[in-house]
């Protein structure tokens, strides 16, 4: 009897043991299983993960498309503080994958644009978040009752200069040297200093610099639109557009030309001795202007002639260097002057370089060099303003761009 007890005791325990032992293998599997799935789900997040970075960088690229060229997200972005607008894309770049972008305004023309994106994995999500500040410089008015604006120096040799009712500033120095004579009959201002060598002489009604308060405070350079795909645009509006090389065959054909509305060159400009331009409205150009800077057989004078019409914008405008002089000039214009890098005025040895400006320079850099000739500029602030038009805006700029998290 005994004995039967001890067989099926036996029978018993191992019964048990077989079940622990089959149990913890079921859980061991159950383990390695999970963690084969989860490594498989891991691995399909990591692979489109990539995928997931520029599906958001999509969207961000997309906002910064519309705010330059949709008008409703355009005018917001530029006029109001706290403007906010989110939009969604979905499944339209990446099967299975959308994107949310939220613009939100910081400050009239700077906002932060979080772009979030999803792709679908099975029963998993890959997501990641961008974000980048979007910032467009404004000028909210033109630079007032100032005929000379530099955002660099202003600097003299041997040139007379008559400023007749406006000022000059500039956002360094002003340096007058070696019997260098101007008349200004507003303020001179300059962020830094204002030096002027003992044989010349600054007549204005003030003076101001880092040494005679009011200390001026930096402005910022009005920027001009000049090429970018919004219609008001100078290339956008402009009534005639050619190539360097086609506007120098221009002037060779035609040495004694007028032309109308706003004139628009891909490259470099240069009118020499022999050439007489009229310009009804505006001349462009996306390289550098020069007047009578390149050596000509001619024995004319080079003339440049700008005049003011009714309803359009005037003046002489480039995306890099102005040059007038050199060899005799004639330069006559009504309306701005704006150069994206230096202007330089300057006479050549026995030449005459005649210049008057109805309206305004504005520059990079301004250079006056041995102009013997009396330079004469008389503010008139409206052909300034028409001329700088509703491009007193810069373009819009990434200012800081980053992953947040994904």
């Amino acid at each position: 009897m005994e004995e039967i007890y001890n067989n099926q005791s036996k029978k018993g325990f191992l019964l048990i043991a077989s079940l622990f032992v089959l149990s913890t293998m079921i859980i061991i599997v159950s383990f390695y299983l999970s963690a084969v799935l989860q490594e498989i789900r891991i691995s399909n997040i990591v692979d489109a993960s990539p995928q997931a970075y520029y599906l958001a960088e999509a969207g961000i690229q997309e906002a910064f498309w519309k705010l330059q060229n949709d008008s409703a997200y355009k005018s917001s972005f530029e006029n109001s503080s706290d403007w906010s607008a989110t939009f969604t894309r979905n499944d339209s770049i990446v099967p299975n994958g959308s994107y949310t972008v939220t613009i939100q305004n910081m400050a009239q023309a700077h906002a932060l644009i979080t772009a979030t994106s999803t792709i679908s994995v099975r029963d998993a999500q890959s997501q990641r978040v961008l974000k980048a500040d979007a910032f467009k410089a404004l000028n909210e008015s033109p630079v007032d009752d100032v005929a000379l604006f530099s955002n660099g120096n202003i600097s003299s040799i041997g040139s007379k200069i008559q400023v007749i009712g406006g000022g000059l500033f500039t956002n360094n120095n002003l340096d007058l040297k070696f019997f260098s004579d101007w008349e200004v009959e507003q303020d001179a201002s300059a962020v830094e200093n204002i030096q002027v060598g003992v044989s010349s002489s600054l007549n204005a009604l003030s003076e101001h610099d880092k040494n005679s308060p009011p200390i001026p405070s930096e402005i910022q350079t009005p920027q001009i639109d000049f090429d970018s795909d919004d219609p008001t645009s100078l290339k956008s509006r402009a009534d005639s557009i050619y190539t360097k090389q086609e506007f120098m065959n221009l002037l060779e054909d035609f040495p004694v030309i007028e032309l109308d509305g706003i004139i628009y060159v891909t490259g470099d400009v240069s009118i020499k001795k022999g050439h007489s331009l009229t310009v009804n409205g505006t001349l462009v150009a996306d390289g550098s202007i020069s007047v009578a800077n390149g050596f000509s057989n001619e024995e004319s004078p080079a003339n440049l002639y700008v005049y003011k019409q009714e309803g359009i914008a005037s003046g002489v405008i480039s995306k890099k260097n102005i040059t007038f002089g050199g060899f005799n000039a004639n330069i006559y214009i009504e309306g701005l002057v704006y150069s994206g890098g230096s202007l330089r005025i300057q006479d050549g040895i026995f030449q005459n370089v005649s210049v008057a400006i109805e309206g305004g320079l504005i520059a990079q850099d301004i250079n006056a060099l041995v102009s013997w000739n009396p330079i004469t500029i008389t503010l008139n602030q409206a052909n300034i303003n028409e001329a700088l038009g509703t491009a007193l805006f810069s373009q819009v700029l990434f200012i800081n761009h980053w992953e947040e998290e994904y």
